[in-house]
């Protein structure tokens, strides 16, 4: 029954047209995505019918042998995006990545590469050439067979004399200035003419003033427009009608990349499967694409990367959800309703500004709480504290959530629904309460430097933690009476084994909690983190006994002394 599924969905494939059949194949592995073309009577027309940023994305994903098929059947359009994205650094053309793609379209299709050559913008060209050969005019006043020595190898006319650059295209570089040489001499002297006489600052910037363009045509902004979306707003600043004027395509076509990668679990994903509306999917569509682009271009991300593309795409995703379900909180409507009425860039600000709030108040913890007067910052927090510590001060915040299978480690994702926002806002006030516990403990990173014992798994003070200094006081406490952070005797470890069974250690530990005075609700976040550092000692201590106790080398709950 499977296989008869398949078959029909194969079917109706078939009787798409090009342009319909866009999103389906962005849906599809790089790998099938090609196939699904070349199957098609029409592969061409499928491959000119992809919108510049799909078919750019395609490009990226497959084996750069296999682009020779899409590079053949590429519109101008589509090929001056992906050397756009591919050239470009900055605002300096990349010679070396040129002449790789130009050497491959020319492999592609060589009538597809002497259009390309007729309708770039001539200052690129002019460029390019200046970077890839130098050209020498013959001496107006000397026989060019006497001055043969002194000019370069090559030259088609006894005109102009050139030598490649990049000797490996040599061969390239004939056989591409032959063509243009026979084809139309009269492009082909303009063309020298400039390589000789132009000047390189000003054709290059000419060139990337018409590169910049082309980018801005395809809804990719400057940096500084894209950092708009990192501007923070509020619900009632969100609710604005759109209107069907609004999304006149500016594009050839309207790329499906983006949709294409939304993930059905987010909310967004979930919302999308249920608008049925083609004019408002095109919308969206584009919105998306914009939306992907500007956070390639904000967060700095690679552009010629589909890993980047994909971590923009699932970043938009997580933030537009977050918006969904903020707006839904201030709103009572269903998701699909609110993408109609509200622009997703604005649902991805309000997400996202309630992520980085969220950031500034740990941050805020992290530079005036507890946590600044330890020299190593977070680093002493215990196992994932530590871990989601670290993931909420990141540039862009992520949070650890527990894995489908219970064998397997939390997995880091990002901020995705309120339920995220409320794990994340636990963490911060766990890791605040603990400002008690760490008072109480009062310990001297210099002197706990200088007494730990070399040999043991916490060696310096970057591998110590509040759970070992809780461990060590308490350990202490049971067999001293004082409660401290001074290291154990690894001399008296014999002695001192016997004492710290888990549950008198659960016990002493509690009971020190107890006295401090907490409210009841800081109590319980100070017991949510001490429960899985009790569980963990259990586990440790469990294969041991007082006439068997554990090598002190590879204690990792306790602080150990030198001598």
């Amino acid at each position: 029954m499977c296989a008869d599924v398949i078959d029909i969905e194969e079917k109706r494939l078939e009787r798409l047209s090009p342009h319909e059949l866009n999103l389906h194949l962005m849906r599809m592995p790089a790998r099938k995505r090609l196939e699904a073309i070349l199957q098609r009577p029409d592969a061409a027309a499928v491959v000119a019918a992809l919108a510049e940023q799909d078919f750019y994305f395609s490009i990226k994903e497959i084996d750069p042998e296999d682009t020779l098929i899409l590079l053949g059947s590429a519109r101008m359009e589509q090929l001056n995006f992906l050397f756009d994205l591919e050239w470009w650094q900055k605002d300096r053309v990349q010679p070396a990545k040129a002449v790789e793609w130009i050497e491959r379209l020319a492999r592609a299709s060589d009538q597809k590469l002497l259009e390309w050559l007729y309708q770039v913008d001539f200052e690129l060209l002019v460029t390019l050439f200046k970077k890839w050969i130098r050209v020498v005019a013959a001496p107006e006043d000397v026989d060019p067979l006497e001055a043969k020595d002194q000019l370069p190898l090559h030259t088609l006319d006894d005109q102009y004399f050139w030598e490649a650059r990049y000797v490996q295209y040599e061969d390239f570089f004939t056989r591409l200035l032959g063509t243009l040489f026979e084809v139309h001499y009269g492009f082909y002297k303009e063309l020298m003419d400039h390589i000789l006489w132009a000047t390189d600052v000003e054709v290059e910037e000419d060139a990337y003033r018409f590169h910049k363009a082309r980018l801005e045509d395809q809804a990719i902004p400057d940096f500084f427009e894209a950092l708009e979306i990192y501007r923070s707003v509020k619900p009632e600043e969100a609710v604005r009608g759109k209107r069907d004027e609004d999304f006149r395509p500016v594009l050839s076509s309207t790329p499906s990349f983006a949709l294409a990668l939304i993930p059905d679990q987010d909310l967004l994903g979930q919302s999308l499967r249920e608008i049925e509306d083609p004019l408002l999917l095109d919308m969206l569509r584009l919105e998306l694409a914009s939306l992907a682009n500007k956070v390639v271009v904000a967060d700095q991300l690679p552009p010629d990367s589909p890993d980047a593309l994909h971590q923009a795409v699932n970043k938009v995703g997580a933030y537009v959800s977050l918006g969904l379900q903020l707006m839904n909180r201030e709103r009572s409507m269903p998701a699909a309703n609110i993408l109609r009425e509200v622009f997703l860039e604005h649902l991805f600000r309000l997400g996202q500004g309630e992520v980085a709030g969220l950031r500034n108040r740990f941050q805020h913890e992290y530079q005036q709480g507890w946590l600044s007067r330890w020299p190593k910052g977070f680093n002493c927090l215990d196992s994932e504290w530590m871990d989601s510590a670290e993931l909420l001060l990141k540039k862009t915040p992520r949070l650890l959530k527990p894995a489908s299978d219970p064998l397997r480690p939390p997995k880091e994702d990002f901020f995705r629904s309120l339920e995220d926002l409320s794990r994340g806002y636990r963490t911060v006030d766990v890791i605040s309460s603990l400002d008690s516990l760490f008072e109480d403990l009062n310990p001297q990173p210099e002197r706990l430097q200088d007494a730990l014992w070399p040999q043991g798994i916490i060696r310096s003070i970057e591998d110590v933690t509040l759970g070992a200094m809780l461990w060590t006081a308490a350990a202490r406490f049971l067999a001293e009476g004082n409660w401290g952070v001074e290291p154990l005797s690894v001399k008296r470890w014999r002695e001192v084994a016997p004492l710290v069974e888990p549950e008198a250690m659960e016990r002493v530990i509690r009971e020190r909690a107890d006295r401090l005075g907490l409210s009841p609700a800081k109590r319980e976040l100070i017991e949510v983190y001490l429960l899985p550092l009790f569980e963990a000692y259990r586990e440790e201590m469990a294969a041991f006994s007082g006439d068997n106790p554990p090598d002190p080398q590879l204690m990792k709950f306790f602080l150990f002394k030198k001598e």
